[in-house]
């Protein structure tokens, strides 16, 4: 009986990191594929379909020579990832043999979470967009590799910013909140509502009721929003209100011609559903089904073609 074979490493990047923080890897691959206009098949990535490790392979040596050989290897630090064996193997080999990793610190993980030689590292945090566009320099600088315009990855940024701080707005959430069937849905304030709406919508929270306002009232989302998410940073409170009437202003733009009037008003209801007073989060949500909804409507094409 042989041994499983182990394949050459042909890889730029490769991101450890716990299945549990699979949504957050994924959106590092993202950002990482716009940023540095890298083929996917250059990053590991074992959260992303097709990215692991072929079928055959013995998983802990190619695991450990491609730790070892690849240029790049960022570190998801996590609570998860912390009791991970597998993310644990991975960082001590490459700190072993003395090559650089870079640490990127999960929501709600501040560097003390990094312990014995690690702890010497310095880590960078997914909450900070200017950590993320360093993280982007750090791994342009190791592949020489010049980087696109931030504007090309500036939503990528943003996603993954928005994602970490979006666990507080999403569990002040006691009640469903009621969406209507209708593409133009607007935000309407309930706060200081002293009980709940007729609607069902819980006092202090947004009632999505309203077909004609157009967002009269996103200018007073969006400061409750962003007063909440930074309380205390005012050049982060600035950011996120301008982001937040970014999206504002794309949400009020419609449907785009290619996509059926019923099939983008579900989707507006979805994306609405999930994030109801974080528009930014709303509209990059709205374009991840309009993207996959794409895909899908290819594949069955060409399906259909032969």
């Amino acid at each position: 009986m042989t041994d499983a074979p182990t394949k050459t490493v042909n890889i730029d990047v490769f991101i450890s990191h716990s299945s549990h923080d699979k949504l957050l890897a994924t959106q590092v691959f993202d950002l990482l594929c716009a940023a540095l206009a890298l083929p996917q098949d250059r990053l590991r990535c074992t959260s992303v379909d097709g990215l692991g490790l072929s079928a055959g392979v013995d998983t802990d040596e190619q695991l450990r020579t491609e730790v070892l050989d690849t240029p790049v290897v960022i570190g998801i630090i996590s609570a998860f990832s912390l009791a991970s064996a597998y993310v644990l193997f991975e960082l001590g080999a490459r700190w072993g043999a003395k090559k650089p990793i870079l640490p990127l610190l999960a929501p709600g993980t501040g560097p003390q979470a990094l312990r014995g030689p690690l702890a010497r590292i310095n880590a960078l945090s997914c909450e900070s967009p200017a950590q993320l566009h360093q993280l982007i320099r750090d791994v342009s600088i190791a592949l020489g590799i010049e980087p696109q315009s931030a504007n090309v990855y500036q939503r990528h940024v943003d996603a993954i910013v928005y994602s970490a701080h979006a666990s507080d707005s999403r569990s002040d959430l006691r009640s469903p909140v009621v969406i209507p069937v209708s593409i133009g849905a607007s935000l309407q304030a309930a706060a200081n509502a002293p009980t709940m709406l007729p609607t069902g919508t819980p006092a202090g929270r947004p009632d999505l009721t309203s077909d004609n306002d157009n967002y009269s009232d996103a200018e007073q989302i969006i400061g409750r929003h962003c007063e909440r998410e930074w309380p205390d940073d005012y050049s982060m409170r600035s950011y996120c209100i301008r982001q937040q009437r970014e999206a504002v202003a794309n949400l009020r733009l419609g449907p785009p011609e290619d996509i059926p009037p019923q099939v983008f008003e579900r989707m507006r209801q979805k994306c609405a559903h999930e994030w109801p007073d974080d528009f930014a989060m709303r509209h990059y949500a709205e374009r991840q089904q309009l993207e996959g909804y794409r895909q899908v409507h290819d594949m069955n094409a060409k399906d259909t073609a032969s």
